[in-house]
């Protein structure tokens, strides 16, 4: 079993620095040859929500996770990561999806060490520094990393990608989870009341509308893979 670890909000200095490895908004701290990913439903540049380190004892220590999501467009059918058809539980992930699934939403992986503070990006969610801290198996209502995960519903572990690659449990972001935004920042595109796309009128950002969300990765590190799926 992995450890398992709360990440905590830190409530002291918010300035970004170079060494900032866990942490909400801001630039994001990737390599220098990753281009800021682009919406592939309108174009626009997608926004920078949030990057874990995975620490030592993890299996993917030493390796980073980026998270963007497109905050300019809204269409009904892509407003959560696309689910598999077949029952989750258990369910083998077939070759190519986990690239293609996403849309207008990109997860980064990279090696730790490569990652730099990527000034190219104009930030629009405010940054907030993450703490990693071990926690035991009875604090689940919690934003974390490894262990085992917290369903709302129904397990549904995926086993396995193309058959040969196991899947484990990356990490869980609670449901209602917000994401406040700098000044400047333009508004959410939203799917209003009436079924049409407009901005929000809320000063903060929601990742696939604040559902309870699932990270898990590939058990192979030399092609580090992520799955997410939500519950609501």
């Amino acid at each position: 079993m992995e450890s398992s670890y709360i990440l905590k909000m830190d409530p002291s200095d918010q300035q970004q620095k170079e060494s900032d490895q866990s942490f909400i908004g801001g630039h994001p701290c990737i390599p220098a040859s990753m281009e800021i990913p682009i919406c592939q439903l309108c174009g626009a540049e997608q926004t920078f929500f949030f990057q874990v380190a995975f620490p030592e004892s993890h299996r993917w220590h030493d390796l980073s996770m980026a998270v963007f999501s497109c905050t300019s467009c809204a269409h009904e059918e892509y407003l959560i990561p696309e689910m598999l058809q077949d029952s989750l539980h258990g369910v083998d992930i077939p070759k190519g999806f986990l690239e293609t699934y996403q849309r207008n939403f990109k997860i980064i992986m990279f090696e730790t060490r490569a990652g730099i503070l990527r000034k190219d990006y104009k930030e629009k969610v405010q940054f907030k520094r993450w703490n990693l801290a071990p926690v035991s198996e009875t604090a689940i209502n919690e934003n974390r990393i490894g262990g085992q995960p917290n369903w709302l519903l129904e397990d549904e572990t995926p086993a396995s990608y193309n058959s040969t690659v196991p899947m484990f449990f990356l990490m869980q972001l609670m449901e209602e989870f917000k994401f406040d935004i700098v000044p400047d920042a333009p508004p959410q595109t939203v799917i209003s009341l009436r079924g049409k796309p407009e901005p929000s009128k809320h000063r903060y950002y929601e990742l696939f509308l604040a559902n309870q969300l699932y990270f898990f990765g590939t058990n192979n590190r030399s092609e580090p893979l992520v799955y997410i799926l939500t519950q609501v």
